[in-house]
């Protein structure tokens, strides 16, 4: 396929942009809302809910448009299946962290997630990391540090149980660097970004299905049910938006704006935290803590940035 040039690229780009930055906005909010949502169902209950959601409604959509491309399902890659192995165990492990620590603890620390990508990419890919990502590196491990001496100080949650927390968010940053990099070896395969996705849905509802709490489910009142609907467009819509925004900008320009959904998460968490309702999860971040993530994200944010005429393999967008 020809490179669009002119009107028609300025468009596309405006359209990845949007889509960039709708995903950002929607991954923003979902911690806030996936903690509320576990205080009622346990975390692969609720990973298993937001992957079949996705799939019943992105499958139904395929089925009446363009049912020849759920071939995937039948015959998938094989690269494609281990994807969404690690997507999988991405989830449990950031749902269960989050299940054990705050939204903003997990919104930061899950940036540990494409550290670990670039250093695979050298390990994997034969890539070199230039100064100023060493820099940017260094830089957000010193902002993890400060962070986590931060959250560590206060009583928000028990010490034991944050140490329990940021095991399964290393766990969920391990696997999501895994998924990213078997991700780069699909690109260019000739696969539509949603009709990927319908394999990435699929899997794991098929997998957890047995693992699932549907008592849980069948207790929900209609405020869980709406928060357990949002969990589900929230995934169809934001990995939907992420996939056509790969698909028309350079993935390290995704990176770079979906990096900065923590910085909504820890907004709408000091705005809710005046407000004071009933049902708001505890989230104490001091300065020193807003100082540490803003080393992280500046740290992430110089690991990701490159020059768009570099040769390096594109990466996709930090998840959720």
């Amino acid at each position: 396929m020809e490179p669009l040039t002119g009107p028609a690229a300025a468009r596309s780009r405006r359209i990845g942009l949007l889509m960039a930055f709708s995903c950002t906005l929607l991954w923003g909010f979902l911690a806030i809302v996936m903690k509320v949502a576990s205080e009622d169902v346990d975390s692969v209950t609720i990973v298993w809910f937001r992957f079949a959601f996705a799939f019943a409604v992105l499958g139904g959509v395929y089925l009446v448009r363009h049912p020849g491309d759920l071939r995937i399902l039948i015959a998938p890659p094989l690269f494609g299946v281990l994807a969404a192995v690690a997507l999988t165990s991405n989830y449990i492990g950031y749902m269960s962290g989050l299940a054990a620590t705050t939204p903003s603890f997990a919104q930061i620390l899950i940036q540990a997630g494409p550290l670990l990508l670039a250093i695979g990419g050298v390990v994997l890919f034969g890539e070199r990391l230039t100064k100023r990502q060493v820099f940017g590196g260094v830089l957000a491990i010193v902002g993890f540090g400060v962070f986590y001496w931060d959250q560590y100080g206060t009583a928000v949650v028990p010490r034991e149980t944050l140490r329990l927390g940021i095991g399964y968010l290393m766990f969920a940053s391990v696997t999501w660097a895994g998924y990213a990099i078997l991700q780069k070896k699909l690109v260019g395969k000739g696969y539509a970004p949603q009709q990927l996705n319908l394999l990435l849905y699929a899997l794991p509802a098929l997998v957890l299905w047995p693992w699932a709490d549907f008592a849980s489910l069948g207790a929900l009142g209609v405020g869980g049910w709406v928060l357990m609907t949002f969990l589900g467009v929230n995934t169809l819509l934001a990995y939907g938006a992420l996939g056509e925004a790969l698909k028309r900008l350079p993935a390290y320009q995704v990176s770079l704006i979906i990096t900065c959904n923590p910085v909504i998460t820890l907004s709408a968490m000091e705005v809710l935290q005046v407000l004071e309702p009933s049902w708001l999860p505890p989230d104490g971040v001091g300065v020193l803590g807003y100082a540490g993530a803003a080393l992280v994200l500046g740290g992430v944010a110089f690991v990701l940035l490159k020059a768009p005429r570099s040769s390096r393999p594109a990466s996709p967008a930090t998840t959720a």
